[in-house]
């Protein structure tokens, strides 16, 4: 009764969570939107200078590498928790329907442990930024702020494996 009870908090802890992150999830992918938006604009534009001025934006190159890493990283939180990313499922459907939810299990534990070491990769390299105010090399632009969204996204990508696990169990016990 006591590993019911206890699996049974932890799911809704899991619900009461999902319903408090999605909304900033769904921010970020509208985030993650308008850079790729942006993307298409810069070069867009860039080609259009180059052929009517001979002359195209200087920057581009370092702005659309800097939206292009953003907007993978702000929109990845939701992708994760609605699992829609590119997966193979050859073996998992193949599998007998006892060892899916362990598979799932498994697979939210490895992209915990995945994300949770990027995280603390990420952190050394922003403070470095940070303390030196380093910039891009040709738009001068202030880099800490592009890099805070790394391990911002890995801790929001780490709740989201987290949710997906349990509602993966809940699905299972229901």
């Amino acid at each position: 009764m006591g590993a019911q009870t206890r699996h049974s908090t932890l799911c809704l802890l899991s619900r009461k969570t999902e319903v408090f992150v999605t909304p900033i999830f769904y921010f970020m992918a509208v985030l993650a939107t308008i850079a790729s938006v942006m993307i298409i604009i810069l070069i867009g534009g860039s080609v259009t200078m180059r052929y009517l001025t001979f002359t195209p934006f200087r920057f581009t190159e370092e702005l659309v590498g800097l939206l292009m890493t953003s907007a993978f990283f702000l929109s990845l939180p939701l992708v994760t928790l609605h699992a829609k990313h590119v997966r193979v499922l050859i073996l998992i459907s193949s599998l007998p329907d006892k060892i899916k939810p362990w598979v799932a299990g498994l697979a939210s534990f490895f992209g915990v442990v995945f994300c949770a070491w990027f995280f603390l990769l990420c952190i050394p390299w922003l403070e470095f930024a940070y303390d030196r105010q380093i910039k891009t090399e040709v738009g001068r632009l202030i880099m800490y702020p592009w890099m805070s969204i790394l391990p911002l996204s890995m801790l929001l990508t780490i709740i989201a494996f987290i949710i997906r696990c349990f509602s993966d169990s809940l699905k299972v016990a229901e």
